[in-house]
């Protein structure tokens, strides 16, 4: 089924710099560089969008010149802009990242100062959109204030993106709001304060935030797959090994992922599947979101997985 999704969250321009060789800090490195869209709010939007659902994109935008190249990459793939924060003395946030050899991230910088002008006060302006839709994603780059007046006045099912260590702090007071939470199992131990070191502690976590109120609960573990569980089923699986280009933006793949399940009232493990399979496609792509993700290509990676051994 298609589903109306207000995403309130980040737009980024993101610049992904790859070493062609072993990385020598403090130093020069030989490697290229890759500049595209990215945000993970925008990003989880435009998977979503790749996968048949209707996506506004809530976000700030700087009227510099990265903004003429946002509008008209979100009006090709069909993400309305129409309810975006647009400033003419800010600068689009940015994200800058540099992988070693294999694509896996080194070292990021976001710079997201603009984030701070999606205050409650605008919040309120957008309510009543916002609770026309059939679900609502934010993630934690928003301001502490402005994800608890969502989470008091947001009537539609609230899915939340934990988005790193540092800004899943933003969540810890709304975790009884939200409907669906994906966290790394860094982002779960802050949110938790349980170290995850194996499938013990990693249900332990989920149980934990299952008790003060989340519904669908997903833990990305990384090379040790992924953990999703609703208060009466817990299941983890190993990830769908694929040739890694670029890691940036496989955790929102899977945020995405998950949720289509979730809309189309799949089963839980089907729903742990969907989110592993589109980080398989995100992983083989040099770009944040795959230009390949589509229904057809979601389920021909589902198709591949050999197996579902359970770990």
């Amino acid at each position: 089924m298609q589903a109306t999704i207000a995403v309130v969250g980040g737009c980024n321009i993101d610049i992904n710099a790859t070493s062609s060789s072993p990385l020598i800090f403090q130093d020069s490195n030989p490697g290229c560089v890759q500049t595209s869209l990215g945000g993970v709010g925008r990003n989880i939007g435009e998977n979503l969008i790749r996968l048949g659902h209707k996506v506004s994109l809530l976000a700030p935008l700087g009227k510099d010149h990265f903004y003429d190249h946002i509008v008209n990459f979100s009006n090709q793939i069909g993400m309305d802009l129409s309810r975006c924060l647009v400033m003419e003395d800010q600068s689009t946030s940015t994200y800058m990242c540099i992988n070693h050899p294999n694509g896996n991230i080194a070292l990021a910088v976001s710079a997201m100062e603009i984030m701070d002008f999606l205050t409650p006060k605008w919040a309120e302006t957008q309510l009543d959109y916002i609770n026309s839709c059939d679900y609502v994603v934010i993630d934690a780059n928003l301001k502490e204030e402005t994800l608890m007046y969502l989470s008091e006045h947001c009537t539609s099912p609230l899915c939340a993106d934990a988005v790193s260590g540092k800004k899943a702090e933003h969540l810890r007071k709304i975790l009884p709001s939200l409907y669906f939470l994906k966290a790394n199992r860094y982002e779960a131990e802050v949110l938790t304060g349980i170290s995850i070191s194996d499938q013990y502690s990693v249900r332990k976590a989920s149980t934990f935030l299952h008790s003060v109120g989340v519904k669908n609960v997903a833990i990305t573990l990384g090379g040790d797959g992924a953990f999703l569980s609703t208060p009466s089923e817990k299941f983890a699986l190993p990830p769908q090994y694929a040739t890694t280009v670029n890691s940036s933006g496989c955790g929102d793949a899977f945020f995405a992922g998950a949720l289509h399940g979730i809309i189309n009232q799949c089963s839980t493990l089907e729903n742990l599947r969907y989110g592993l399979a589109m980080a398989t496609l995100c992983a083989g792509s040099a770009s944040a979101v795959s230009p390949d993700v589509c229904p057809e290509n979601l389920q021909k990676t589902l198709s591949l997985r050999k197996g579902d051994m359970m770990i």
